[in-house]
């Protein structure tokens, strides 16, 4: 409806342009209705192009070159813009929210529209002109677990066990995240919570929480700690965090520790063995000593499903279970996979969630 209202507009603006300036070639009126309609799209010079093209990133290295991935890896691509126009953009959206992006502010971190999140640096911070990088979390991902697979996460999620999803960057966290949510019962009360809006799970039950940096006068922020705290007080079911990456990490599991089962979130890690030396230095950046950490984390989660970004089929390359061993934190692998999640390895599983 908004967009047909805009569209409406668009047309009225430019009838009148055209009676009052019949000097003015069609071409060049055509031009202006479509620079007209990428300022209202709230998407800019990038309006084309992201509603043209598949794919999860895009970055500006100033004039010199600009790069897409459609999937399978960068690859050069032929885009045209004015410099000036690109930052008085990128500038525009930042004052929407607070924020400057200029020579004093020469970073800006903005969010252009659900699941579309942009980066943006001016000189000195880089060599030349303005460097651009848009991330887009896809709405409907090319990937989706197969058979056994959502067995498997159906099998997790009826358990009520706690979860954490590990793996490298553009491992599928995000995406395999949002399936395991959408298994979850419509009859529970979900509450999730991130920094960027990304998680695309579809269950009529969903609060969302996000979390706001300070404005250009350093204040106004609203940390994940805080959501965290707010989320208590609102009876979900079950917590679900974006991404462990600070000091909110013991806030969740405090949080886990007072009831929400089946409650989870993401972390970055290259195994499954890396996840307790990471809880523990992101307990420590806060002050909270490892052995405490430790022993918060053993409590409060119960498993690691770990993903491995470089497979195009399967992508879940373990299931592990966290054990508490005296002062330290044992990943003990209850299903370890190859190739294919196979029948076997959800009947490992089950055996393991009955004892």
């Amino acid at each position: 409806m908004q967009e047909e209202i805009l569209d409406e507009i668009r047309a009225q603006v430019v009838a009148e342009l055209i009676e009052k300036t019949p000097w003015i070639s069609e071409q060049e009126f055509e031009n202006e209705s479509r620079a007209l309609r990428d300022i209202s799209s709230g998407l800019g010079p990038f309006s084309q192009i992201l509603e043209n093209e598949n794919f999860t990133d895009f970055f500006i290295n100033a004039s010199t070159s600009a790069w897409i991935n459609r999937g399978a890896g960068l690859e050069e691509i032929e885009f045209y813009y004015e410099e000036r126009t690109l930052v008085n953009f990128i500038r525009s959206q930042a004052l929407r929210v607070g924020k400057l992006f200029d020579q004093a502010h020469p970073a800006v971190d903005l969010e252009l529209s659900s699941g579309v999140r942009l980066h943006a640096l001016l000189p000195p911070l880089v060599e030349s002109g303005v460097h651009v990088s848009i991330r887009i979390n896809q709405k409907e991902s090319v990937w989706r677990a197969a058979a056994f697979q959502r067995e498997a996460l159906d099998l997790i999620i009826k358990s009520r066990r706690n979860f954490l999803i590990s793996g490298g960057t553009g491992s599928g966290k995000t995406t395999l995240f949002s399936q395991l949510i959408e298994q979850v019962p419509e009859n529970q009360r979900l509450l999730i919570i991130e920094d960027t809006h990304e998680i695309q799970a579809k269950h009529p039950h969903v609060l969302r929480l996000q979390a706001r940096e300070s404005n250009s006068e350093g204040i106004g922020a609203i940390s994940i700690r805080e959501l965290i705290r707010h989320a208590l007080r609102m009876k979900p079911d079950r917590i679900f965090l974006g991404e462990v990456r600070g000091g909110d990490v013991l806030d969740l599991f405090l949080a886990l520790n007072t009831g929400h089962a089946g409650s989870g979130a993401t972390i970055h890690g290259n195994s499954p063995n890396d996840i307790p030396n990471r809880i523990a230095s992101l307990a420590m950046t806060i002050g909270m000593p490892r052995e405490g950490a430790l022993a918060l984390f053993a409590s409060s989660i119960d498993l690691i499903i770990h993903l491995d970004g470089d497979r195009t089929g399967n992508r879940i390359s373990s299931i592990s279970q966290v054990v508490l061993d005296g002062a330290n934190v044992a990943i003990r692998n209850i299903v370890e996979v190859s190739h294919s999640f196979s029948m076997h390895d959800l009947a490992k599983l089950e055996k393991a969630f009955q004892k």
